[in-house]
């Protein structure tokens, strides 16, 4: 339990940090799962743990610090405590936003730093890092996103704002460039999609299964098991760009696409530069204060090397929650696929998978500061790869946990 005096720390710096903008989260869980070797573990599982993993443990923490500086700036440091980091805590996110005053119905923000792409419909408003506010696991979309996206560079956002000017419309855009993203596609070639909520620090190193291809004799031996997401690699700026429309409170739609535009020829230190790609859409519906529809879909590609790997990837979710009471709950649905290009070369690296999930949650506050979160989760999925390293090609996986969730 080495994650219990980062998450005290964490607890005390939103405690006595009456000064700044403070916001923290922290998990206690009891869990149980018949999953096996988890990709935490050196495992091709969809799950960040598994059987073996003790069936009360502390979550991760969450710790958001902001700053006013001057009448429209502000800095935004977050730092996640995680139990099976080799250093328990790490950076999430930290940069610097200009969001002036608006002096008619358009509206301007700019940030610099280190942060995610915006494109996570399964944050609350009161969420703190890449987290969902309804359920314990993300989406298959946003939890890859939070295990392998992590942009550094500028990002402009603008949004038309109806409601100033009697109009139920707005309508908006956003344009980042970035760089030090060059390794992101490599969890999803060589483990591919997961359901969970493991948030991956920006320095920190995670360890890929021992696949055969990157072995001392491999054909891509040069390739390191550990690998760091926020490097750069070959020295070339890649970006997203994205819209979105609301409508009232009612509905919003959104697209973003992001290319990090990464030299697959490039290698530094054990990490490729890959070039990754992605479309995503996106559509939340409330029809009332009691009921939220979520659906997001995801399709890319990925290139390492001289076609040595070339992957097109794609998932979907679909998410209904209903609030009871004082409860809410909420099914989601997600479908998932990767799929090896014919001009792949390597056929002793085989990248394809296939499955789909059923998750079931319920959330209950218990008091101002305190939530009681319930979560099942079954997922069925097949991934030639797994028989490399003696596992079943086809299986499925299931989880059951309950957190208390705590939040300041």
């Amino acid at each position: 339990m080495k994650l219990i005096p980062a998450t005290l720390l964490i607890a005390s710096c939103a405690a006595q940090a009456s000064t700044w903008h403070v916001s923290a989260q922290w998990d206690l869980r009891v869990s149980a799962s018949d999953a096996q070797h988890a990709w935490t573990r050196d495992g091709l599982g969809k799950f960040a743990s598994d059987r073996d993993a003790d069936p009360i443990q502390a979550g991760p923490a969450f710790l958001r610090v902001e700053r006013e500086l001057g009448a429209h700036a502000r800095g935004v440091v977050v730092v996640s405590a995680q139990g099976d980091r080799a250093r328990v805590l790490d950076l999430n996110e930290a940069w610097l936003g200009w969001d002036p005053v608006p002096a008619s119905a358009w509206r301007w923000r700019a940030k610099l730093g280190a942060f995610f792409p915006p494109n996570n419909l399964e944050i609350d408003y009161d969420s703190v890092g890449w987290t969902p506010g309804r359920t314990i696991s993300a989406s298959a979309i946003n939890a890859w996103i939070g295990e392998e996206i992590r942009v550094q560079g500028l990002e402009l956002a603008w949004a038309h704002n109806g409601r100033l000017v009697g109009s139920p419309h707005e309508w908006g855009g956003v344009l980042a460039v970035h760089g030090r993203n060059d390794p992101a596609g490599t969890l999803m070639a060589w483990r591919g999609w997961s359901v969970g909520d493991r948030i991956v620090g920006i320095t920190e190193s995670v360890r890929l299964a021992d696949l055969p291809v990157y072995r001392s004799r491999g054909e891509l031996a040069a390739q390191s098991r550990n690998l760091r997401i926020a490097r750069e690699v070959d020295g070339r700026a890649g970006y997203y760009a994205g819209a979105h429309y609301v409508f009232s409170n009612v509905l919003r739609v959104e697209a973003l696409g992001y290319d990090n535009r990464g030299d697959p020829l490039q290698l530094v230190n054990g990490q490729y530069s890959w070039r990754t790609r992605f479309v995503h859409a996106g559509v939340r519906v409330t029809p009332d204060a009691r009921w939220t529809i979520l659906a997001q879909a995801m399709r890319g590609d990925t290139l390492m090397g001289p076609d040595a790997v070339r992957l097109d990837y794609d998932a979907q979710y679909l998410l209904i929650s209903a609030r009871y009471g004082t409860g809410e709950w909420t099914i989601r649905h997600d479908r998932f696929q990767t799929r090896e290009n014919p001009r792949d070369i390597i056929a002793s690296d085989p990248n394809g998978e296939r499955g789909r999930a059923w998750t079931l949650a319920h959330a209950r506050p218990l008091n101002t500061h305190l939530t009681l979160v319930g979560e099942a989760v079954s997922l069925s999925s097949t991934r030639d790869a797994r028989r490399l390293i003696g596992e079943s090609v086809a299986r499925t996986e299931r989880s059951v946990t309950a957190a208390f969730r705590w939040r300041f």
